[in-house]
């Protein structure tokens, strides 16, 4: 864990830089994929391939990549790293995938997607290997299918989350409390793992792999084999430190074989993407007609309900308002008082309830009511929620006007009322 640290301390150290970012990465993901930031930027600045990032809020990867206003439509990254999990999606994986491959065709993007990992909890707990309709037999299904829709493709590829998980072990790689309240379901080293190999991935794409090799005079003939290997990979490999100049040496081998794999993992020098050709033929679905985002939307069958807070939900509607980061006027804390009006927001769709999960807030001042807390839950943006309650605030006769702070984080609060055209006084 401390080196793991010491990355994330480099890595704050690389963003204080004035480094020119060559390639922009953009990563949608069903839960928060933050934390995988500094261990992928680290690894590609030291392969020299400095990047920049652009997130969006997580369980939106439909969405962000049907909607053309979205922030990564906007950005158009080099590279669109999508990363969904059974446990947030399950039937809709295909659906994340199909709008994945069309977005990145869309703007020019790299596609990486990450296959998703197995799920821990199975429905028919000891029992559900041997069923065909078990959680792990459909996962492993639905992982196949994904994998036979970006393979081959020259413009795309695979990442298994599932290796990460298994090379960190299962029992050190769930965060339970970190997805209860931030949505991070994995451990620091999952997403160290993940970062690697997403960096070998890129490391290929940009071809920023060593082509030198320098090995001892007397590993020559002990290491006959792996040097064949080598100089198959499309390195140059030179015998004796004397015969190469020390700037051109991107990569020693030893005298000791134990330590080559390593070496070699590290270095990239192996990541090289085959050939189009000589990639493995698999069976491909039929071809699929890109679900619209509207058509996406409604399949939810979302839900929305507004309810006066009382004294036994006050206490999560001021958590949802202080938590909100990505959909709220610039409200940061929740005022409770007796003249204020203050309704939670529960939300439900096909695939379960989620509570509240927003909270809206306003005063009246005459005939007019100002609405100055619109705060909604990162779980259930996407899904049509703030139409729904934009439209069951204006039902109510009398103007409505949304008193709007402008902050690093309420640009899509902001631009969404725009776009409705709504009232906006905008406060200092």
């Amino acid at each position: 864990m401390d080196d793991l640290a010491a990355v994330r301390s480099r890595w704050d150290s690389v963003n204080r830089t004035d480094v020119r970012p060559l390639v922009s990465v953009g990563l949608l993901a069903s839960y928060t994929i933050d934390p995988v930031l500094p261990y992928l930027g680290v690894a590609l600045h030291d392969a020299g391939l400095p990047v920049s990032f652009h997130t969006a809020p997580f369980n939106q990867i439909v969405r962000q990549c049907l909607d053309d206003s979205s922030v990564m439509s906007v950005a158009r990254p080099d590279v669109l790293v999508v990363a969904p999990r059974f446990e947030e999606l399950g039937a809709e994986l295909l659906t994340v995938v199909d709008a994945a491959v069309a977005a990145a065709r869309r703007w020019g993007s790299f596609l990486v997607v990450v296959l998703p990992a197995v799920p821990e909890e199975r429905v028919y707990g000891h029992l559900d290997d041997g069923r065909a309709n078990g959680t792990a037999a459909q996962a492993y299904e639905a992982r196949e299918t994904v994998r036979a829709l970006v393979a081959d493709r020259p413009d795309a590829w695979v990442v298994d989350a599932e290796q990460a998980v298994r090379s960190v072990g299962t029992r050190k790689a769930h965060h339970a409390t970190m997805f209860k309240f931030a949505k991070i379901p994995y451990t620091e080293a999952v997403f160290a793992e993940l970062a690697a190999q997403l960096a070998g991935v890129l490391r290929a794409v940009y071809g920023v792999t060593p082509r030198v090799v320098v090995v001892e005079q007397e590993s020559v003939a002990a290491f006959d084999e792996p040097l064949r290997l080598l100089r198959e990979s499309g390195a140059q490999v030179v015998v004796g430190a004397e015969q190469v100049a020390e700037s051109a040496v991107l990569l020693r081998l030893g005298a000791k074989a134990e330590a080559w794999p390593g070496e070699l993992l590290r270095s990239g020098l192996l990541d090289r993407l085959p050939p189009p050709e000589a990639a493995p033929q698999r069976a491909r679905r039929p071809a699929q007609t890109t679900v619209s985002l509207a058509d996406f939307v409604a399949g939810l069958n979302v839900e929305v309900d507004l309810e006066p807070v009382g004294p036994g939900s006050s206490a999560k509607a001021v958590e949802v308002v202080s938590r909100a980061k990505d959909f709220t006027l610039g409200t940061e804390t929740l005022d409770l008082t007796e003249d204020r009006e203050v309704l939670a927001v529960r939300v439900s769709d096909k695939f379960g309830a989620y509570g509240i999960a927003g909270v809206v807030g306003f005063i009246r001042e005459g005939d007019r009511r100002v609405v100055d807390v619109f705060s909604l839950s990162c779980l259930v943006l996407g899904k049509g929620v703030e139409d729904i309650v934009l439209r069951k605030l204006l039902e109510e006769p009398g103007e409505v006007v949304f008193r709007h702070r402008r902050t690093a984080h309420n640009q899509i609060t902001a631009g969404f009322l725009t776009d409705a055209g709504a009232t906006i006084e905008e406060i200092p």
